[in-house]
């Protein structure tokens, strides 16, 4: 009777792994984003093709070097910055158009994946 189930356990169990592990990917971020907020919050600003953000958040963060994905007014584009610090002072060194719904950008950012199924793609 037991053994009949077996599959439907693996199934729940990777299901459930998966939740636990996205879940505490987006708490990490949330607590990135909240220690860092100040740090990126216009960040942004000094090259990019956004003019104003709904959101952003920071992804990974050392201290050293911060990823941060940016979100433009109107959901329609999102950008993935890196950065350095540099003397002190937060350098981005690298942008990446990660979604549009105007162009051909179409890469899924972990762990917010849904924004790729969001804009339509």
């Amino acid at each position: 009777k037991h053994i009949k189930r077996i599959p439907a356990y693996l199934i729940l169990a990777v299901v459930a792994v998966f939740l636990i592990v996205w879940a505490g990917a987006l708490i990490k971020c949330e607590i990135l984003t909240n220690k860092y907020h100040s740090d990126f919050e216009s960040a942004y600003k000094s090259n990019t093709w956004i003019s104003d953000i709904e959101y952003f958040k920071v992804l990974n963060c050392d201290g050293e070097k911060a990823e941060v994905y940016y979100v433009s007014s109107g959901k329609n584009v999102a950008f993935l910055h890196n950065y350095e610090l540099i003397n002190g002072e937060w350098v981005q060194t690298e942008i990446d158009a990660v979604w549009s719904t105007s162009g051909s950008a179409s890469k899924v950012v972990w762990p917010y994946w849904w924004h790729f199924v969001y804009c339509g793609f």
